[in-house]
């Protein structure tokens, strides 16, 4: 026993007035015993085979229904009441066209050769799975859900078969649409050159907002959207649209996709989902109208505005930047500038970075590039901007937007016309051969300001590029007094010059004690340095030029200076105060500043001796800050070894004498002169196993010298003599140092020091290692041949019976096969190098020295060359 039911409505699929039924299976025929229903239109009904022929009809060959194809004129086809007669529906296959089934992708407004397009929701169900309901749509205008109806989907295995309600929407025309390929489809082609990733859209800017929704297929370009954010304004718009994920492949069918949309600050700041399919030689996709001045973009080539016939050429040989204005002759990039893509050809072949001298390079406004260097090759285009110098002081001036692309060899310019004629287009030129010459000597930074020489300052410098030709040709690195260089503030540049390598760099320079600074460039042009310069802030600012203050140091010669020189009266009293602030050398004693306070009293024929209380610098560190003390030691009063300091500069000048920069203010004070000095020659010394090694040293003094003051010292701290070292010995003066059959613990640094003046010299003995082969690793071909020699640093020379040769580890070579030794054993040859004879090697030595045994040994690999 079970029951029957009804079903009410399409909509309701509960069990509607069930009643009981009685059920029995005769040998395969059923038998069913139920009272009638007491309904209206109510029947039992009997299951069939729908997929048999016959239980079915057939909708054939109307191609129209071919998914994705637009709609073309107003004469929809209709499927309304296609069945005329009640119950208005019945099981239906599509044969003919497409695949025969009902699309599944939601179809566009007038399409399908109807007004409103069908398509189901849903996947086709499996062979097996019965029959199941699903949901079929109409498509209006923007809304792919305007109207529904429930319909029945059965898969008989070969085809699909549908059952509709024809009777539905009798005053539209809608027609159901059958799936196909998107491929074989009749879809809009669109080769518009404003989506072009190239098109630049600050010229054409645009948008898809009125783009119809549908099927599009790009024939022009590389046809397809790109798939990396392009720069702003590209392919004719605001914001240009491109795939966020690569296209599918053949294989992938429809696929969904985002499309984003960029501007200078976002590349994806906005999206909207589309379809696409891979057709094998081409894609097309479903797209969408956008929002105002987003576009669809087309994929280009990055190059094609390299070849010659994409471009114009600019050949004027005026436009270089050092060009002067001419009012004779009036050049027009307004009218001779139209837009496009255009390439330099004179000086350097490229627009200057910086900002450009007022009437300059042929126009009364001349123009450079603005907003970043010039592209690499693999930035692609870039977006920059030209700029217009409009007077003396005003620069970045009505700007205009550009693009440049990196040719490799050269550089293309996307520009448009510029404001009026008086503005125009520069080219940079070889600032290396062609900057100014600026070589004035009062721009020394040795020259004190000469009164009334301000007019000579730079106030009112031109702006451009220049050669400093004075000098060293460089601005100094460090801050010169104020008041030197031929204005009160001279200016200086703290930071490192450029590599050659480097280009132009931006750098700033300083003005003496104030804060002002200004913004120029430097160019390394390997034999001198170039300048671009702009005017200083007022005519009390200068650029000034290092210059080796060592030529132009004024001597102090007196003998009176001497470190040891000790004034008897009075009347021997000296005082530097007043020779004024210059640069100054000493010519008498070792023409050096002591680094230590005078002992007697009166030193240096003065009452306050002025020394050094920092070491001096070395020949490479150039002008440098130092400190000088004046000691005070009169008679009655309290020693004070720095009772005032003095705030100097030294150079290191070479030749053995120093350039200082002093300002003598102190009464009665004096500058000393160094005038003991001691010397070790040589201050390395390399010597051989059982070698004898010779430290000779000698002291210069203007004083007498007492040599129980000399100490010697083997670092760290064996003071000598030592009984460790018995094989050396120090001579009577004790400024000479023997050191027979040397050997290991002899090799170090040996210090000699004289406390009393603080006098030091260091000498460093180096022995030679025993064993020494013309290199490490020896790189040899399979079936080449090596040959191995060996130096060896021992006294006497070693006879052959002491050397040996072994391959590591323990394979002692002697003459056979393919290894031969030299007479003395010196040299190791191996022929025909295998694998087998790669590897490392050792030469060993054992020799005696004074009885003392020793063993050394040098080491090699032999490598195949790979």
């Amino acid at each position: 026993e079970t029951r029957s039911c009804f079903r009410q409505s399409m909509a309701n699929e509960n069990c509607y007035q069930g009643q009981p039924i009685k059920v029995k299976n005769c040998n395969g025929e059923m038998r069913y015993l139920y009272k009638t229903a007491n309904l209206n239109y109510a029947s039992m009904c009997v299951e069939e085979d729908v997929c048999k022929a016959g239980n079915f009809r057939e909708f054939k060959d109307e191609t129209w229904r071919l998914a994705y194809t637009k709609t073309e004129g107003n004469n929809y086809q209709t499927d309304a009441r296609r069945i005329s007669t009640a119950p208005y529906r019945d099981w239906i296959r599509f044969t003919g066209v497409g695949n025969g089934r009902i699309a599944t992708i939601n179809q566009e407004y007038l399409a399908c050769g109807t007004q409103f397009p069908g398509w189901m929701e849903g996947e086709h169900p499996q062979e097996g799975e019965g029959i199941v309901s699903r949901k079929l749509y109409l498509t209006h205008t923007t809304n792919y859900k305007w109207q529904t109806q429930d319909i029945f989907v059965k898969n008989c295995g070969d085809f699909m078969l549908y059952n509709i309600n024809f009777n539905w929407l009798n005053g539209y025309k809608w027609a159901i649409c059958v799936d196909g390929d998107v491929c074989d489809a009749k879809v809009t082609e669109v080769s518009q050159s404003h989506r072009l990733i190239n098109t630049w859209g600050k010229i054409s800017s645009s948008g898809d907002n009125s783009l119809a929704r549908g099927w599009y297929r790009f024939t022009n370009g590389f046809e397809q959207m790109p798939e990396q954010c392009p720069i702003a304004m590209s392919c004719g718009s605001s914001y240009p649209g491109y795939l966020s994920e690569p296209h599918p492949a053949a294989a992938d069918g429809i696929v969904n996709r985002k499309v984003c949309f960029g501007d200078a600050d976002q590349c994806c700041f906005e999206s909207v989902d589309v379809l696409v399919k891979n057709c094998g030689s081409h894609y097309v996709y479903r797209l969408y109208e956008t929002a105002a001045h987003r576009k669809y973009c087309v994929e280009d080539s990055p190059d094609a505005m390299c070849s010659a016939d994409s471009y114009k050429v600019l050949e004027d040989e005026w436009r270089g930047e050092n060009n002067p204005y001419d009012s004779q002759n009036i050049h027009d990039d307004n009218k001779n500038v139209p837009h496009g893509w255009y390439r330099f050809t004179t000086d350097l072949g490229r627009l200057p970075e910086y900002s450009l001298p007022f009437q300059s390079c042929g126009y009364y406004y001349p123009g450079y590039m603005s907003g970043g260097a010039h592209p690499t090759r693999q930035e692609g285009v870039v977006n920059r901007q030209v700029c217009f110098s409009t007077s003396a002081t005003n620069e970045g001036q009505s700007c205009k937007d550009i693009r440049v692309k990196n040719c490799g060899k050269f550089f293309v310019y996307e520009l448009v016309p510029t404001p009026n004629y008086h503005y125009g287009y520069c080219v940079a030129q070889n600032q290396c051969e062609k900057a100014k010459e600026m070589g004035e000597r009062w721009r020394l930074i040795i020259n004190p300001t000469v009164s009334g020489q301000s007019k000579a300052a730079d106030g009112s410098l031109r702006k451009g590029w220049y050669r400093l030709t004075a000098g060293h040709g460089v601005m100094p690195s460090y801050q010169p007094d104020n008041g030197y260089g031929g204005a009160s503030y001279p200016g200086y540049m703290p930071e490192d010059l450029p590599d050659e390598s480097d280009g132009d760099v931006e750098r700033i320079v300083r003005f003496g004690s104030t804060s002002n600074q200004v913004s120029v460039r430097v160019r390394n042009c390997s034999t001198h340095y170039v300048y671009f310069l702009r005017p200083s802030p007022n005519n009390h600012y200068s650029y000034t030029i290092d210059t080796d203050v060592c030529e132009h140091a004024r001597p102090l010669d007196e003998d009176w200076r001497n470190f040891f020189y000790v004034s008897e009266t009075m009347d021997d009293i000296h005082s530097d105060k007043g020779k004024g602030k210059d640069w100054y050398r000493f010519t008498t004693g070792f023409k050096m500043m002591p680094e230590s306070p005078p002992i007697e009293r009166y030193s240096c024929g003065t009452k306050f001796p002025a020394y050094l209380n920092q070491p001096h610098p070395t020949v490479g560190d150039g002008v440098v800050n130092r400190e000088v003390c004046f000691k005070r030691d009169e008679e009655g009063d309290t020693f004070q070894s720095c009772q005032h300091k003095e705030a100097i500069r030294v150079k290191n000048c070479g030749d053995d004498y120093y350039a200082y920069q002093l300002n003598p203010t102190v009464d009665e004070g004096a500058y000393c002169v160094y005038n003991r000095k001691s010397s070790c020659v040589p201050n390395v010394i390399h010597a051989k196993y059982g070698d004898k090694a010779v430290i000779n040293c000698t002291l210069n003094s203007e004083k007498d010298f007492d040599s129980s003051e000399v100490e010697w010292t083997k670092l760290d701290d064996v003071k000598l003599p030592d009984a460790s070292l018995n094989k050396m010995t120090i001579s009577e003066n004790k400024l000479l140092v023997d050191i027979e059959d040397i050997t290991d613990p002899y090799a170090g640094v040996y210090a000699m020091f004289i406390p009393s003046t603080e006098t030091s010299e260091l000498v460093e003995v180096i022995l030679y290692n025993a064993v020494e082969t013309n290199q490490k690793y020896y790189m040899v071909k399979e079936g080449g041949d090596v040959k191995i020699e060996a130096t060896f640093n021992v006294v006497p020379e070693p006879a052959a019976s002491q050397i040996t040769w072994t391959k590591l580890p323990n394979k002692e070579l002697s003459n056979g096969g393919k290894y031969s030794l030299s007479g003395d054993n010196r040299s190791l040859s191996i022929s025909g190098v295998s694998a087998k004879e790669a590897g490392a090697y050792r030469c060993t030595i054992k020799f005696e020295i004074k009885g003392e045994k020793f063993e050394k040994y040098s080491e090699v690999i032999v490598k195949l060359e790979e």
